[in-house]
């Protein structure tokens, strides 16, 4: 029977089982997941290995969406656990900067994975808010000071790293453009951003093109972020006419 017990385990079949149960599912840049791994015996003694937690998210390549671990942190060390036993292990992990937002378009998640001895390795997943840091919360109401909307984000790959390109639609009538688009990297000293404006062509271009795309860097220093929303609209804005 033991023997039978173990071959059944090896594909999956009364194992181990674990469920992330987490405390805050929305969280913002720059503090931390936290809740409880609950680690449940199967059929038979098992020799845990680790139990692993990261963020992940997808991105879109050619037709298809590819997964993607964005951090990964050993939280449990290797243990024994017995058949049916039961066992809990409080866990808190960092949201780092970098990691992309919870807008649409974009979807984030908790995995879990629990490396189990000789078996299958069972893993878990569980959807996640992630909030903007203070810092781009001021960024994003100094957007929507100029009258800026939201209207979507996509996660791409670039030379080994995922980036997050956030788009705005500008008020209706003004600025002659279809929107502005963002590119968010937290530093120290404030947030470096990478804005592209989508400028509608006019005159004879229009026959041949609906838009022009102007793309500039920009730091956004701590102490403009400081000033408030009112002052990250007025720096924002001449950023957007300088790229007209």
């Amino acid at each position: 029977m033991g023997f039978l017990k173990k071959m059944m385990a090896a594909i999956g079949v009364g194992g181990a089982r674990v469920d992330a149960q987490v405390h805050n599912p929305a969280v913002r840049i720059g503090d931390s997941v936290t809740g409880v791994l609950v680690v449940q015996g199967g059929s038979l003694d098992q020799r845990i290995e680790r139990v692993n937690l990261g963020l992940a998210t997808r991105y879109k390549s050619d037709d298809s969406y590819v997964s993607h671990q964005l951090s990964k942190f050993q939280v449990i060390p290797t243990f024994e656990l017995r058949a049916g036993e039961r066992r809990e292990f409080p866990f808190s992990i960092p949201v780092e900067p970098g990691t992309p937002l919870s807008l649409p378009g974009t979807q984030l998640w908790l995995a879990t994975d629990m490396d189990i001895a000789g078996a299958v390795d069972p893993g878990d997943q569980d959807h996640l808010q992630i909030l903007p840091s203070r810092e781009m919360e001021v960024l994003f109401q100094g957007a929507q000071r100029l009258g800026f909307q939201l209207s979507g984000s996509e996660i791409e790959y670039h030379h080994g790293r995922i980036v997050q390109e956030i788009s705005f639609r500008p008020p209706h009538g003004q600025y002659r453009i279809a929107e502005i688009e963002m590119m968010l990297f937290p530093q120290a000293g404030g947030l470096d951003v990478i804005l592209e404006v989508d400028r509608r062509a006019t005159g004879v271009a229009s026959l041949f093109t609906s838009e022009f795309e102007q793309r500039g860097r920009w730091h956004l220093s701590a102490a403009t972020l400081g000033a408030g929303p009112d002052a990250v609209a007025r720096e924002l804005e001449a950023r957007i006419r300088a790229l007209l």
